[in-house]
C-alpha cells in the first residue's frame, strides 16, 4: 500500500510578502503582541534557573483523572459525529465521520526532553499504550518543542502506521527524514491539502510561538496551529500558542493581542470543536477564552495542562481559572470544557 495522495488546494497569496519569513533565514511572529526576549527570559528562568519554584503535583487522588478511552466509539468505522479524545498534555485524537483518524502532537514518553534520564517528567500517564491506538491516517505536529514532537512516539507511530502522513510546519521535513519517517509534508501558514481525494482537508494556520530543540536553533523552524475540515465537520487545533505578552507590572488589558485568530475564524470558522491550551507558560485561561471567541468555536477543550510540570503554576489551577473566567463573562460553561485524560468530547447540538 502507499500513503494517501495529497493535493495542495490553497496557500498564502504568492503576491503578498510572507511577513513571518526572515530574510536571513528562519521565522518570526509578525505582530506586536509577541515580545520574544521577555518571553524567553521567563521560559528559561522557569526551565533552567535554580530559582524556579517548581510546582509540586498534589497526591494522585487530587490530580486530573486518567480513564480508559472508549474504543468502541473511537474505533468505529464511521462514527455518527466528530469525536475528540484528550490523550494528555497537547495530544489529541480526532475521529471523523468519514472514518479517518488524526493524531495531534502525540507525546507518550515519560519525559519531554532530549533524554529520558532528565527533564520535565510526567505526573499523569497516557490513557493507553501506543499499541492500543486504532489505525491512524495522519499525524499533525504544531512545532518542534519536545513536549509536542517526541522522537520515541513518532518512531513508534510510523512503524505501526506505515501509510500515515505526517504534517508539520516548514523546516521540519529534514528531522523526519533523519528518523526514517518518509511520509512527511512540511507546510507554510495558510497551506491547505486535500488528503486522498476525499472531503478531508488539512490546513496549516498561524499562531504565536517559537521553536527550537537546542540553544542554537531557535526560530529556525516554523510553528503553527491547524484546521481540519471533513464534509460539514470543522476542527481547530491551536497548538502551543500565546495570545499576548504581558511583562511584569503591565496591565494585560493595555497590551496588544494577536490578530490572527480572528482571521482564522473568519476564514474557516465557525468550528464544531477546538483544542486550546489553558496552561503551561504561554496561554492562560483568560487568553484561551479570548482565543475561543476569536476563532468562533462552538465547543472548545482545554489542553496543555495536567501532564508535565512546565511552569510554576499549581498543576490543577488552569481548569478552575477557566471555569471562573467563563462565569465572569456569562458564557455557557459547556462551550469550553476540561475533561479527564482519555475522555472523548463531541460537538454541541446544532443551534
Amino acid at each position: 500500500m502507499t500513503p494517501p495522495s495529497l493535493r495542495r488546494v490553497a496557500s498564502a497569496d504568492p503576491a503578498s510578502p510572507a511577513a513571518h519569513h526572515v530574510a536571513s533565514g528562519g521565522f518570526c511572529n509578525p505582530w506586536p503582541s509577541f515580545r520574544f526576549s521577555a518571553g524567553f527570559r521567563k521560559f528559561a528562568k522557569l526551565m533552567l534557573g535554580a530559582d524556579w519554584k517548581r510546582a509540586t503535583p498534589p497526591p494522585p487522588a487530587e490530580l486530573v483523572k486518567v480513564v480508559a478511552p472508549d474504543w468502541a466509539r473511537i474505533s468505529a468505522d464511521k462514527p455518527a459525529t466528530m469525536l475528540l479524545t484528550w490523550m494528555g498534555h497537547a495530544a489529541m485524537l480526532l475521529s471523523l465521520p468519514s472514518g479517518q483518524r488524526i493524531l495531534f502532537d502525540p507525546c507518550w514518553s515519560d519525559r519531554c526532553s532530549p533524554v529520558q534520564f532528565a527533564g520535565p517528567r510526567r505526573y499523569t500517564p497516557p490513557p493507553c499504550p501506543l499499541a492500543d491506538l486504532p489505525p491512524i491516517d495522519a499525524v499533525v505536529i504544531s512545532h518542534n518543542h519536545y513536549d509536542h514532537l517526541d522522537l520515541n512516539t513518532i518512531k513508534d507511530l510510523a512503524a505501526r502506521n506505515p501509510d500515515a502522513i505526517f504534517f508539520a510546519p516548514l523546516g521540519n521535513a529534514a528531522w523526519f527524514r533523519s528518523v526514517a519517517v518518509p511520509n512527511a509534508v512540511e507546510c507554510d501558514w495558510w497551506d491547505e491539502y486535500e488528503v486522498g481525494g476525499s472531503d478531508l482537508h488539512i490546513a496549516c494556520t498561524p499562531c504565536q510561538h517559537f521553536t527550537g530543540r537546542s540553544l542554537t536553533d531557535r526560530f529556525q523552524t516554523l510553528w503553527s496551529s491547524w484546521v481540519v475540515t471533513c464534509g460539514a465537520s470543522k476542527f481547530y487545533f491551536a497548538g502551543d500558542t500565546g495570545y499576548r505578552t504581558v511583562l511584569e507590572d503591565e496591565d494585560e488589558d493595555a497590551v496588544p493581542t494577536c490578530p490572527v485568530f480572528k482571521q482564522i475564524g473568519e476564514r474557516y470558522g465557525p468550528f464544531d470543536l477546538a483544542a486550546i491550551p489553558i496552561g503551561a507558560v504561554h496561554c492562560n485561561p483568560r487568553d484561551a477564552v479570548d482565543l475561543h471567541v476569536d476563532v468562533r468555536s462552538r465547543r472548545s477543550v482545554g489542553m496543555h495542562w495536567g501532564t508535565f510540570v512546565l511552569t510554576d503554576e499549581p498543576v490543577m489551577e488552569p481548569p478552575a481559572l477557566l471555569k471562573a473566567e467563563l462565569a465572569r463573562r456569562g458564557l455557557d460553561p459547556g462551550a469550553f470544557v476540561t475533561v479527564n485524560i482519555g475522555e472523548t468530547v463531541t460537538p454541541p447540538p446544532p443551534s
